[in-house]
């Protein structure tokens, strides 16, 4: 599977999970404006209640009770709505974590492998006899060697330098 693939196929992931976290919020939201509107209802009645003939508060706190319920209830949903967005959300994050671990683990294995094949190239050159060919070399070529070398240092020496921004 290509680099891209694997990102918009991540990237379709975030976004299902935004779509679902904006869905869950939408409901909740709607859930805690019913539950305030209700405690406000409730509110109201136990004001005009307080005023009024003892028959008229009882009915008054009748009526308080049931919005309070109807609150509750209200807010038992947006609980819910809450807790189904925490499992999406979660299930979400298991399904990624377990792609992002194989990949790493297959890559860190590769990298192993890597690795051990540059150290064994590495432990396979013979140091001296490189060292002797470049002398030999320098010894039969010494304009070109000069050369070589100037034009060596005037590139290190061009990626080295300080620029002026």
């Amino acid at each position: 599977m290509t680099a891209e693939k694997k990102s918009s196929n991540i990237e379709e992931k975030i976004d299902r999970l935004e779509d679902n976290v904006h869905e869950v919020l939408a409901g909740t939201k709607e859930s805690l404006a019913r539950a305030e509107e209700s405690m406000e209802k409730a509110k109201e009645v136990l004001g005009e209640g307080v005023g009024k003939v003892k028959t008229r508060s009882a009915e008054a706190y009748e009526k308080a009770k049931d919005y309070l319920v109807d609150a509750r209830s209200a807010l038992d949903t947006a609980r819910e709505k809450m807790g189904e967005l925490y499992g999406r959300a979660r299930e979400l994050a298991e399904e990624m974590y377990e792609k992002v671990k194989s990949q790493y683990d297959r890559l860190a294995s590769e990298v192993k492998k890597a690795y051990a094949k540059i150290k064994a190239k590495v432990q396979e050159i013979d140091v001296k006899e490189m060292r002797d060919d470049a002398v030999d070399y320098i010894r039969r070529n010494p304009g070109k060697s000069i050369l070589i070398a100037l034009a060596v240092g005037f590139a290190v020496g061009y990626m080295v330098r300080r620029r002026e921004v």
